[in-house]
Parts: structure tokens; sequence; C-alpha cells
């Protein structure tokens, strides 16, 4: 049966995503693996947390996670449960098993949504109060809850023999957050240079614009019907602020080395996107 994938760094409008594309006829689209983003409801796919991390640590992590939680077999049994003929995963977690997904699942397809470093770290940096959508590495000085705690055992770091990994202990909250948004796109862009016929990269900024192109740019990559709400998403106002709003201000009021690092991972993900910008298989 059908499967696809959406990723990205998260703080990407998801949760709307998968809701949307859950309205389309013969399609199960799920966020993080709850069908229609519906969390209040048992999971369609098995839940995948500490398992990120993993997957970033080694692509054999990446396969072993993929043949055991996302195998084919998987696969069909959550799409004939959901009385649906293609099932769409939409999770923070696909850039790190996404090309062993691609591996695994010859004519699955990846959309890749690619939001500026800015606006990031800005909406995942947390320095006080629970986040209530922890994407993004906290303060280092924040106390956490338990699903906080719970949650940042799967998200990425630098692996502690690295050269950044030494010095990631002394690194603030927006240092922390520059390298996830820098690591999981380069995680994206590489899955697209691997398989550049079934991934395309969008833009987070189009569907802020309600852009139509961002709507069906997704239908035609992911081989799915038009979207039939698409007018009406069009005319749909979402905000992706978390609820305690952004706690840092603008780059314009980071340290100098936090600007600097901005800027080198900006100019990477640029240098690595080149030409591909824009492509849509």
């Amino acid at each position: 049966m059908p499967f696809h994938i959406i990723a990205s760094t998260g703080r990407t409008a998801t949760t709307f995503l998968a809701a949307a594309l859950d309205t389309i006829e013969g399609v199960i689209a799920c966020h993080e693996g709850y069908g229609g983003a519906d969390k209040e409801a048992e999971p369609i796919l098995p839940l995948i947390n500490l398992e990120n991390a993993l997957a970033y640590q080694d692509p054999e992590n990446a396969r072993r996670v993929v043949a055991e939680k996302r195998s084919p077999t998987v696969i069909e049994a959550a799409t004939r449960a959901a009385g649906a003929e293609i099932l769409v995963d939409v999770a923070y977690y696909n850039p790190t098993i996404g090309a062993a997904i691609l591996e695994l699942h010859p004519s699955a397809r990846m959309v890749g949504i690619i939001r500026d470093g800015e606006s990031f770290v800005r909406s995942a940096t947390q320095l006080e109060g629970e986040d209530m959508l922890p994407v993004g590495w906290p303060d280092p000085a924040k106390p956490l809850t338990d699903r906080e705690k719970f949650i940042g055992f799967g998200r990425i770091r630098p692996a502690r023999r690295s050269a950044e990994g030494a010095q990631w202990k002394d690194w603030s909250a927006i240092a922390r957050n520059i390298w996830l948004w820098r690591e999981t796109n380069l995680l994206l862009l590489a899955a697209r240079d691997r398989f550049p016929d079934r991934v395309a990269l969008i833009e987070f900024r189009d569907i802020k614009e309600r852009s139509e192109a961002f709507w069906q740019g997704i239908a035609t990559t992911l081989n799915l019907p038009s979207i039939p709400m698409v007018s009406e998403i069009l005319t749909t106002s979402f905000a992706n602020r978390k609820s305690t709003g952004y706690q840092i201000g603008p780059a314009t009021d980071w340290t100098g080395a936090e600007r600097a690092f901005l800027a080198e991972a900006q100019a990477l993900v640029e240098e690595h996107w080149g030409n591909g910008r824009g492509h849509h298989s």
C-alpha cells in the first residue's frame, strides 16, 4: 500500500498539515503516528521517540528502527485498520529515518519542509515555563517537567566525541537550536540528493502565505488526489506561535557568536540546497 512521509525540524505547522491531509478521501494522515493529529485516540503507527537520537547517530540504527516500526507489514496493517488506501506520516523525526524509509519502501515519497533559521530558533527556544511543544533545546538552566525530559531523550545532539559535542555543555539554547536546525535540514537535503526523484523540499513561508502552490506541491509530490479543503485552507488563519510566545528576541539581540553561528549554518544549508531549490517530483 502507498506510504509517504513529510519531514521537518518541527515548528512548521505539521499538526495543521496532517489534519488537512487527513480530509482527503482514501488517505489516513498521521501526525507523529496519531491519525489526523488526534492524540486523544490510540496511535495508528508505533510511536518513535528515543529512536530518533539513535537513528541520527548511525544509519544502521535508522534502518533497524524502520524495519521494526515502519516495515511494509506495519504500514499495510495500519492503513487497512484505518480503512484507507494511502498512509502519510507527518513527523519531526522523519528526517533521521527518511532515507531508511525510502530504501525499504521503493514507492515511498518524501516532502521536506524548511523554515528559515532565525524564526525556527525563536519559536523553538524556551527559557522558562513548561514547553507544551518541546521541539527545540531549552535553556540549559531551565527546570524540566517529566514530559519535557522524556521528549528530550529523543532529541538529536552532536556526537559526544565530536568537536561540537565537546562544546555542547557551554552552548546556549540559541546555539543548540541553530545546530538542531542546521543538522535537520542537512538530513533533508541528503535524502533529496540520494533520492532526487522521490523527495521534494518546500519552504515553510509558502504555507504561512497560504499559498495554493504549497498544498498542490505536496499533493503532486506524494501522488495524492487534490486536497478538497484547499480553498478553505487558503482563507484560514492559523497560529504557529507557542502559547507562551517567543521568549527570545530577533537575531539582532543575540550575541555576536550566536549570530555568526546562524550565518554559517544558513550558508551551509543554502549551499547544499543549491540548484535543487523548488524541485518537485
